[in-house]
């Protein structure tokens, strides 16, 4: 619990009453109040799908809802426009990213203001970034493309882009979901500066620690009503807040059954590999061994996980899935070998957002466009009935679709059909904790049944769950390895750089 040398004040910054949205057949939200305090931070809790980021989006002016009413700072909203919105000083780091991949950190921050579209000198964007960076401790580079940035410091860079307008009220949408735990717990004293300068917080996330950590009240959000509305977060428990979310006992850890594989036959490997920040990498997985890859982000995960998915070719060394050579030329390719890819950004990698729920199973596994429609729909239905996603249907665009079920439809195209080697990166990131269950134990039954599974992963305690082996990424170089039981320190150590 976080120690507040005042509470925060009683006059309001944001009041929300009886807010419905509906989306098809699928009611989102029905009849939530909010009530967000001045100079607070507050937790908005919630399995995917309960209705959090709707809820926010409507604050932000992005939806409107069908019934209710918003009040920001006392004043009430009656056109919902995010520009509107955001001169009464609200603004929101939405999930998905929404930079430009080919422009700098400086341009995508002038290019978010009103008539950004005339970007100023290069010199002179770079140092307002720099200005904002220093200022906030969410350090970004300013001399590269957003394209060539690695997840967190993408996530860093659209806080700055909010905090630039000097907002009121802030609403962050799982922006832990990306980052290390060092990042997160960085990214958690900014918010606590700026509660303590009178600004307002919406934090949602699934990690319950950093409700703990940092949030003063707490609202829960499942089956788009409120269950647990404004409560002080001093007095709760972990078991609780999880129960409210998901309605049973989530806590619970995974007991992953660890075995032996020094004599079971090699799947994958890497040997003497190099590709970008990637320096001399050797690395054997196992039939039924699941090795998780650990470290900060931007040591070479992302390049790692571009030459196992076949996205780009080494620039020297060999990878190899059951003894022959990875020709990478094609995602064609990967799905051939059989490899079962679940990508760090689902929707830049993994699925096309406007496209229906039954055509994205299809990408890359067949000519869907020469199948019938009602066998597209048909497979579809069946996916979305065995991996429980909800949705309004087959035809349903995938990006009407909450992070969990959007995640959970992923995997049920890329764990369709035998696999000789899984790829997951940070499968679990952004998801509650009943989904994360799923997500896992689908993936850890994989491995059971003799696939070879690669884990990159954010989270030390995650990876400590399911992880036969661990390997620490620093540098672009593995700097240790390390078998159960974990020792943290030795871990924590190598993801410096120390071997």
């Amino acid at each position: 619990m976080n120690e507040r040398a005042t509470a925060p004040t009683s006059v309001g910054a944001v009041h929300m009453s009886g807010i419905s949205r509906r989306f098809g057949a699928v009611q989102a939200l029905d009849g939530v109040d909010f009530a967000l305090g001045r100079g607070e931070i507050h937790a908005l809790l919630g399995e995917n799908g309960a209705g959090k980021s709707t809820l926010m989006r409507i604050l932000a002016g992005l939806d409107a809802p069908d019934e209710g009413t918003v009040d920001i700072l006392g004043e009430r909203v009656e056109h919902f426009d995010p520009r509107d919105v955001r001169r009464r000083g609200v603004a929101m780091v939405q999930q998905h990213f929404t930079l430009v991949p080919t422009m700098t950190a400086g341009e995508n921050l002038w290019l978010s203001r009103p008539g950004g579209a005339l970007v100023p000198a290069r010199g002179d964007a770079g140092r307002r970034v720099h200005e904002l960076a220093d200022r906030f401790g969410l350090a970004v580079p300013t001399d590269i493309p957003v394209s060539q940035m690695s997840v967190g410091e993408q996530q860093r860079l659209e806080i700055i882009r909010a905090l630039d307008a000097e907002v009121q009220v802030l609403l962050l949408d799982e922006p832990t979901a990306v980052l290390t735990d060092r990042e997160a717990d960085e990214l958690l004293a900014v918010c606590r500066r700026l509660r303590d300068e009178g600004r307002s917080i919406v934090f949602i996330t699934h990690r319950l620690g950093e409700v703990f950590g940092g949030a003063d009240r707490v609202t829960v959000l499942r089956g788009g009503r409120s269950v647990l509305s404004g409560a002080p977060v001093e007095g709760q428990t972990r078991a609780g807040l999880a129960s409210l979310m998901v309605g049973a006992d989530a806590l619970g850890a995974l007991e992953h059954r660890r075995t032996d594989h020094r004599r079971d036959a090699v799947r994958l490997r890497l040997t003497g590999v190099d590709a970008g920040r990637l320096r001399g990498v050797d690395l054997a997985v196992r039939a039924g061994e699941i090795v998780g890859v650990a470290g900060v982000d931007g040591n070479g995960q992302a390049e790692l996980e571009q030459v196992i998915s076949a996205q780009r070719t080494a620039d020297a060394g060999v990878l190899e899935v059951d003894g022959e050579p990875l020709v990478v030329d094609s995602p064609r390719r990967r799905i051939a070998r059989r490899i079962g890819y679940i990508p760090s950004d689902r929707y830049r990698w993994g699925m096309v957002r406007p496209m229906s729920i039954s055509d994205n199973l299809e990408l890359g596994r067949s000519r869907f466009w020469r199948r019938r429609r009602a066998d597209r729909h048909a497979h579809a239905g069946e996916r979305i009935g065995t991996w429980d996603v909800r949705c309004a249907g087959p035809s349903a665009e995938v990006r009407s679709l909450s992070g969990g079920n959007a995640q959970k439809l992923l995997l049920s195209r890329e764990l369709d059909g035998e696999t000789s080697v899984i790829l997951a990166c940070y499968p679990t990131r952004g998801l509650d904790p009943e989904a994360a269950r799923v997500v896992v134990e689908r993936i850890v039954e994989r491995a059971e049944q003799g696939s070879a599974v690669v884990w990159i992963g954010a989270e030390l305690d995650e990876l400590f769950a399911v992880a036969d082996r661990i390997v620490v990424l620093a540098g672009g170089r593995i700097t240790g390895e390390f078998p159960p039981p974990y020792d943290r320190a030795a871990i924590g150590l190598a993801m410096t750089g120390v071997h």
